[in-house]
């Protein structure tokens, strides 16, 4: 193989590492309390592990002259885009309709406490969900913290309310139950009072 085709192939193996590797670190920022910035930004499945597959693919296609090793990795290639496509397809099918709502802490505007209400096209009115983000500071070290997690099922909870019941107080009601989040001075943490 020409010095230049090896070069390719081993940028393409390398680009599709950094993509799932950066997927993976959106991912694990998504947690309650991760890097805001960062989870958004990488937390792409779609663009990253496309990107990935992707580069795979055309590692796989350039790397081997062999046929029958070359039949076999196009063979599993073209499988796993279909795949990966079909996915996509279907992720997008229940996408929701989401509408967002953002009330600032009063006298901290770096605290910022965050509904989220998403409405299924394809279930019911009930099918609803709604999530309760609290939002800390600003830029590369803002960090999200999530509350609540308010079900999709008929017979799940419904979000009342959410508000700032104090300066560095949060109240979540639904139609079943009433919880209170304190938030810790310095860092902004939320703990539930109890």
């Amino acid at each position: 193989m020409p010095k230049a085709r090896r070069l390719l192939v081993r940028l393409l193996l390398a680009g599709g590492a950094a993509a799932v590797l950066l997927y993976t670190e959106g991912q694990w920022e998504s947690r309650s309390g991760g890097l805001m910035l960062v989870a958004d930004l990488f937390n792409q499945p779609e663009l990253l592990l496309g990107a990935a597959l992707a580069a795979l693919i055309s590692a796989a296609w350039l790397g081997d002259r062999r046929t029958a090793v070359r039949t076999a990795t196009r063979a599993v290639t073209v499988t796993a885009g279909v795949v990966f496509l079909l996915g996509v397809l279907a992720a997008h099918k229940v996408a929701a309709a989401e509408t967002r709502s953002r009330e600032t802490a009063p006298a901290r505007p770096e605290l910022a406490l965050v509904v989220v209400h998403r409405s299924y096209a394809t279930a019911p009115k009930d099918g609803d969900d709604w999530q309760v983000l609290l939002e800390v500071g600003a830029g590369w070290s803002a960090r999200r913290w999530s509350l609540a997690q308010i079900g999709r099922a008929p017979d799940d909870a419904r979000l009342v309310e959410a508000s700032w019941t104090g300066r560095d107080q949060i109240t979540v009601v639904t139609d079943s139950y009433r919880r209170v989040f304190n938030l810790d001075q310095d860092t902004g943490e939320p703990v539930e009072a109890r």
